[in-house]
């Protein structure tokens, strides 16, 4: 997870983004089966990197970040073996 918040922080910043967080999305895989399958992936979000101007009276709360444009995903699910437990516990 470290690696990855490292590299989209490291891309947003390429592309001309300050990174602020990451936005967790809740997905469904399309199939040709009636069964679908979930996933979830993480973009990263921030702000666009840009000159502004200082006033004290107006600069109250930082710009709230949007995802970042091309911003790479990280969606690496696999199908895995669940963990041996009885649910609910």
């Amino acid at each position: 997870m470290r690696d990855y918040l490292n590299y989209a922080e490291n891309e947003s910043k390429d592309s001309g983004y300050t990174m602020d967080g990451v936005r967790v999305y809740l997905c469904a895989h399309a199939t040709t089966k009636e069964v679908g399958y979930t996933t979830i992936f993480l973009v990263p979000t921030g702000v666009e990197n840009t000159s502004q101007a200082s006033s004290t009276l107006f600069n109250i709360l930082p710009p709230a970040g949007g995802d970042v444009p091309g911003g790479s995903g990280l969606n690496d699910g696999d199908p895995g073996i669940p963990p041996p437990a009885n649910y609910p516990q």
